[in-house]
């Protein structure tokens, strides 16, 4: 690693197995409950974390938690548009001890921002296999805003239409409303379902607040439904 970008490497949790549990039980219980929409920064979990930062490109807290939580020496990353920077790859292979690759069919997790112009991942992605669903990706993305919406409530008070979710874990309904991803990132997601138990698990992440909609989860779009 460049000894340059080493002594710029940014703080990790100041208490790392700490830090780590917690928000690891903060990913369980978004993935248990799709759509629910949880702070990563319980118990103080994130004290200390620094995130990366690159001129223009700044990694909020929230992702750089996810990053170091899921992330190990065995483990696979994409860092996708303006999250691959020099001063995330070290940030992420000091941490971590991570590889970093450069194709998304040989990442086990793929990190993206909400404003990159972001290539057809859903298929490029480790969607697994019949045999082994479980070994599909992680597609992790920190979006412009997370609004949870009560799923009777007739109108979204914000400029995007919500997504509306079922499967398990949700008890009939959920509505989520994901402020800077395309329509079409979507529309991509729901031809997928059909693949099932095959797929990609989705974690959205927001300053330092989370929420997932895995694989098993059936998205619908509202009426109109509009990303930017």
């Amino acid at each position: 690693m460049n000894t340059a970008l080493l002594s710029e490497v940014t703080p990790g949790f100041a208490r790392p197995v700490h830090g780590a549990q917690s928000v690891f039980r903060q990913v369980l219980e978004a993935m248990s409950r799709p759509g629910r929409v949880l702070s990563l920064d319980t118990d103080d979990a994130l004290d200390g974390l620094r995130a990366p930062a690159a001129p223009g490109a700044a990694m909020g807290r929230g992702m750089a938690a996810l990053l170091l939580t899921l992330l190990d020496a065995e483990t696979t990353l994409q860092l996708g548009g303006t999250l691959s920077t020099p001063q995330a790859t070290a940030f992420c292979r000091f941490h971590t001890g991570v590889s970093l690759v450069g194709q998304a069919a040989r990442a086990a997790f793929s990190a993206w921002r909400h404003d990159e112009a972001m290539p057809a991942l859903w298929r490029q992605l480790d969607n697994g296999s019949d045999e082994s669903p479980e070994g599909g990706a992680t597609l992790l993305i920190e979006v412009a805003s997370l609004v949870a919406v009560d799923p009777l409530a007739a109108g979204v008070d914000a400029p995007e239409r919500a997504l509306r979710l079922r499967g398990p874990g949700i008890e009939a309904m959920h509505r989520l409303v994901v402020g800077g991803l395309a329509r079409d990132f979507w529309l991509e997601r729901i031809a997928m379902q059909p693949l099932y138990p095959r797929g990609v698990d989705l974690v959205l992440c927001c300053g330092e607040r989370v929420a997932a909609i895995p694989r098993s989860t059936v998205i619908e779009q509202e009426a109109a439904c509009t990303s930017r």
